[in-house]
């Protein structure tokens, strides 16, 4: 899931021109309006899924919202829920079958600077998982409730170029979740493409993945993130993985 901050303006050219050769005070001043200053983004509404070759999918949804403005340090609310089914295997030709549910509530502060930002947010995180048939070895089972903690970073170093890193952890179920990416806008284009490494993972399982990544491809309004690569799971072995995002800003 890139988020970005715009710098807005507002200027007004004034032109006089003359009506001839007349005195000043004959000189007509014509005044060009003023331009209509860019519409401020207060936050991004995002929807996205997550699938590895390990039979799981992930499909999610949040929203983040500035009060004062994407583009201004200062308050950061979130809500972030996702749903999804998962499978591992247990002793020879045993396979355990996990559906799940998660919810954030989250507050924070942003520091908005010339070419990105940094958001800092803590709050609250539940979890419900239901495992079939019922595996006696996996504490991941049930629901509860813990504190959360997110970070995450953007910065474009140059108009062309992208370093993004978010990581989070839950004491629900000790929950945590990592990714960074490296991006170039080869073409021009405002889309960013390049590699990323991330992890996740619970008192379960962990997982390690590396691949590459587009960021920012526009789509009407809205703008579209995708990942895809390889991966290896704790007791599962390796993998591969594709993740996608949509974003709208308001």
């Amino acid at each position: 899931m890139t988020r970005s901050a715009s710098a807005f303006w507002l200027s007004a050219l004034v032109i006089s021109a003359s009506a001839g050769a007349a005195s000043a005070a004959d000189q007509a001043i014509i005044r060009k309006a003023a331009a209509a200053p860019e519409p401020v983004e207060y936050g991004n509404l995002y929807y996205g899924f997550d699938w590895t070759s390990h039979r799981s999918l992930v499909g999610y949804t949040g929203v983040l919202y500035a009060p004062y403005g994407m583009d201004k340090s200062g308050l950061r609310l979130s809500a972030f829920g996702l749903a999804g089914d998962y499978r591992y295997h247990g002793d020879p030709g045993e396979t355990f079958r996990g559906r799940f549910v998660s919810a954030d509530a989250l507050i924070g502060w942003s520091h908005v600077f010339n070419n990105g930002a940094a958001t800092l947010q803590v709050g609250v995180n539940t979890q419900d998982h239901r495992i079939r048939p019922t595996d006696p070895n996996n504490s991941v089972v049930g629901s509860k409730t813990g504190f959360k903690v997110q970070g995450d970073v953007w910065v474009n170093p140059t108009e062309r170029s992208l370093v993004y890193v978010l990581a989070s952890y839950s004491t629900a179920f000790n929950t945590y979740y990592s990714v960074g990416r490296l991006g170039y806008d080869f073409l021009n284009t405002g889309v960013f493409f390049g590699p990323e490494v991330g992890g996740l993972g619970n008192e379960r399982t962990d997982q390690f993945r590396v691949g590459a990544h587009l960021t920012d491809i526009k789509l009407g309004p809205a703008k579209v993130t995708l990942s895809s690569g390889w991966m290896r799971e704790r007791d599962e072995g390796t993998g591969w993985y594709t993740t996608g995002t949509i974003d709208f800003s308001f």
